[in-house]
């Protein structure tokens, strides 16, 4: 995955003699009270200068060397005392994986340009740690075990209903659901189609393009369980491209996903131009280092990746190009704007708007605002001042553009995403927590329903309301993420648990894998064993998340989908495995793993893309 050296050349050199500053980082050992001794080496650096680097979620302990200070989030910095090298030694936890070293090391002096620093990684020596994928053969089928004999014709990803082969006919179902096809082939190899809808005509033609050729009689009877098959793409944290957008779409419509949940704003980063409002991504979008006074004038911090001078957003056209091309495979795209924690992009660029033009009429957050807290991704800054007008005048517009540009675009809008998930305790201090989410999900309902759109959230957002609050919420949402529970009856409900569906949760606990561990591992086999009857509420739906804290690249992204989010799309379109035993279960699992081998896999290949090679070893 990530080079155990990463050199990043400078594109600021001041003159072709000048040495570019180096950083050596080295992994230290874990010590009785469960904390390691880092050390980090800073050569080639001036005397007065500043070093800033990201490191995830990791509190630390100063031993020697310069300062070592956090600013926000996951940005630490250290003034420097000499020129030369200097030798830094810090306790911090032990790495879960080497892509949780500290990375993007930026020197910075006053002014001057920022200069992007070399930086060099000693590991550990260890022997490799348990492979919860691929590799236990006691787990998990690897090419070994993948007789290419066994497989059907008809085996594909998500797998049919129903299929008899030859040209017997097939007893048809008595109703056709929402979805359905019907694909009969002649004994000269012509297929027939018939649909319930433009939908089952449209997987109809995804079915026949993954059917072994040439096409032999059969005759296939599919639909899905559930009508919403969603994924997940935060774009906040690590920016993904028009291009790489539109081939997240692509591998979606393969799966017959039909729904994207477009996560453009959060804490990191506002990704969605705006109308009147360029300073949400001409400064939401845009990352710097703060200025030496720690403001953070003309652009956000750095995200979790380090990077500098990156511009991330989609234009609205773009955001429109976006639209077209995923409605024209059948998927609704759902804009989230998570509030009303998870807000410091949009917070900090309305500060910078009332800056450049006087106005606060678009304030998110109260200046006199003494609250204290700290959120899941370490800011201090993050919450909207719900009690606030100005806020909701704010998401009119938003909502107003968004409306606008599904319109241009001519594609529906199922529902505008506000989160609501995660606003840390000890926000709003001195006023009643109680009623300021209540106010907030009341203003927030007057702006849907005064536009006539519907409302998503994570399940957070319906918790804890007031019983006519919480009818009003039920009218006009759209479905809830459930996430971390088993689900909330009464809600249209979209099933989205971390331990079988967040992308982003590593493959196995290898120190060369990426990924996060808060809610353990997640492999295609645990993707494929989510079993949807074990959730309570109005199950509408399942969704596979791929969050990008842990990410850096496209290849990364794909890395991380390929292939366990195939074990979501198998769940969201056969929600209902009947498996009375463990064998039962095994024989399933051995038939989906072969056909990724044996058909998946290959097409990535082809395609260039980077995937956990899991049976092609």
């Amino acid at each position: 995955m990530r080079n155990t050296t990463i050199l990043l050349l400078s594109l600021l050199i001041a003159t072709a003699c000048q040495r570019i500053p180096i950083a050596e980082w080295t992994e230290g050992k874990r010590n009785d009270n469960g904390q390691a001794l880092h050390t980090l080496v800073l050569k080639d650096v001036h005397q007065g200068s500043r070093v800033w680097f990201q490191e995830l979620f990791d509190g630390k302990t100063f031993v020697e060397g310069s300062v070592m200070h956090h600013y926000q989030g996951t940005s630490w910095y250290i003034d420097v005392p000499k020129s030369g090298t200097v030798t830094l030694m810090y306790y911090g936890r032990p790495l879960p994986r080497h892509s949780w070293a500290p990375e993007g090391f930026i020197l910075q002096q006053k002014g001057k340009p920022d200069i992007p620093m070399g930086v060099t990684y000693n590991w550990l020596e260890t022997d490799c740690r348990h492979e919860l994928s691929c590799s236990d053969m006691t787990q998990h089928p690897t090419a070994t075990d993948t007789n290419s004999d066994e497989i059907q014709p008809a085996d594909i990803i998500p797998s049919i209903k129903r299929i008899q082969y030859g040209t017997e006919p097939m007893e048809p179902i008595e109703t056709h659901p929402a979805g359905w096809y019907r694909i009969t082939i002649g004994e000269k190899g012509e297929p027939k189609i018939e649909a319930e809808d433009e939908d089952g005509a449209f997987y109809a033609q995804i079915t026949l393009a993954q059917l072994s050729y040439p096409l032999q009689p059969m005759t296939i009877e599919d639909w899905p369980d559930v009508p919403y098959r969603g994924f997940m793409l935060d774009v906040v944290r690590d920016f993904r491209s028009v291009d790489e957008v539109l081939q997240v779409l692509d591998l979606m419509a393969s799966w017959k996903l039909n729904a994207l949940h477009f996560h453009v704003a959060d804490d990191e980063s506002w990704c969605l131009e705006i109308k009147g409002l360029p300073e949400l991504t001409e400064y939401g979008a845009h990352h710097a280092l703060p200025d030496w006074n720690l403001q953070e004038t003309a652009a956000l911090k750095p995200t979790a990746n380090g990077r500098i001078g990156n511009v991330t957003y989609y234009t609205a056209e773009e955001y429109k190009k976006i639209l077209r091309y995923a409605w024209e495979r059948r998927i609704a795209v759902i804009p989230e704007f998570d509030t009303p924690g998870h807000s410091r992009a949009s917070i900090k660029a309305m500060q910078a708007y009332e800056r450049r033009t006087g106005d606060s009429s678009y304030r998110l957050q109260d200046p006199a605002d003494t609250s204290y807290y700290w959120s899941a991704q370490d800011f201090t800054d993050n919450v909207l001042g719900v009690d606030l007008p100005s806020v909701y005048k704010f998401y009119g517009v938003v909502f107003d553009e968004v409306i606008r540009l599904h319109q241009e675009a001519g594609v529906p809008l199922s529902a505008i995403h506000i989160g609501g998930d995660e606003v840390p305790g000890g926000a709003w201090a001195g006023r009643d927590r109680h009623g300021m989410k209540e106010l907030f999900t009341n203003n927030m309902l007057d702006l849907a329903e005064a536009r006539g759109i519907r409302l998503a959230g994570w399940e957070d957002i319906a918790r804890g309301l007031e019983p006519e609050t919480e009818e009003r919420l039920r009218r006009s949402l759209y479905f809830l993420n459930v996430w971390n529970t088993d689900g909330i009856e009464g809600f249209p409900v979209v099933l989205s648990p971390a331990p079988y569906t967040y992308l982003d949760l590593a493959y196995s606990d290898s120190p060369d894998e990426i990924g996060l561990s808060w809610a353990g591992y997640v492999d295609e086999r645990k993707a494929f064993s989510l079993q949807p009857k074990d959730y309570k509420g109005d199950i509408i739906g399942v969704q596979a998340q791929l969050w990008s804290s842990q990410l850096r690249s496209f290849d990364d992204a794909t890395y991380q989908m390929l292939p366990k989010a195939l074990g979501v799309a198998e769940r969201a379109w056969n929600a209902s495995p009947e498996w009375s035993t463990e064998e039962s279960f095994e024989a399933d699992f051995k038939r989906f793993h072969d056909v990724i081998v044996t058909k998946e896999m290959p097409k990535w290949e082809k395609a260039g893309l980077v995937f956990r090679r899991c049976g092609l070893e």
